[in-house]
């Protein structure tokens, strides 16, 4: 009877990994509505490419869509709460008036998300985008340090503005946390 238990046991054991095993392997569905990080290779000759929003706020010109993505505070610190705020604007609508023509307009982001990495794998930092008036959407973050003394990170700004998929790629470098007092 032990025998039979026991190997009962290491079937259902067995059976746990392969479909912890299976479930890592095998990419998201795209139903799951969730940003993928991007591939980082290579992304060393690019950094200066990127917006830097690390100590001013960055706009994007995305054709007829202007993204503007900030930060609060300037430099973000590692540890602690911060702020990373997304407007998006366009022309104004066919059905504004006249007086409203060649004026810029708050655009909605549906869906907006933002994920943030750094080169080496950090784990999973995805923050959904909620609207915050004036037109704007924010997530509050917290981002850790790497052991490595890296700053830079990375983050990715997409949803659907305009009635059409949109993302925004910046960089940032956070500032090390205080240091406490020594006794």
């Amino acid at each position: 009877m032990k025998q039979r238990s026991t190997l009962i046991g290491l079937l259902v054991l067995g059976l746990v990994v392969a479909g912890v095993y299976w479930a890592r392997l095998r990419p998201p569905s795209p139903s799951a509505g969730l940003l993928q990080p991007t591939a980082m290779a290579g992304q060393a000759s690019s950094d200066d490419a990127l917006p830097d929003v690390s100590k001013a706020d960055a706009a994007v010109d995305l054709g007829d869509v202007r993204i503007v993505v900030s930060l609060s505070p300037h430099p973000p610190v590692a540890f602690a709460k911060f702020q990373l705020r997304v407007t998006s604007s366009g022309p104004a609508p066919a059905e504004a008036s006249a007086a409203g023509a060649g004026t810029e307009w708050p655009l909605a982001i549906k869906g907006g998300q933002v994920a943030f990495e750094m080169k080496m794998p950090m784990g999973d930092h995805r923050y959904s985008l909620v609207p915050a008036g004036r037109g704007g959407y924010v997530a509050d973050v917290v981002l850790p340090l790497c052991a490595s003394g890296s700053r830079r990170w990375y983050a990715t700004i997409a949803g659907d503005v305009a009635g059409q998929p949109r993302s925004v790629r910046v960089r940032f470098d956070l500032a090390p946390p205080p240091q406490a007092p020594s006794p």
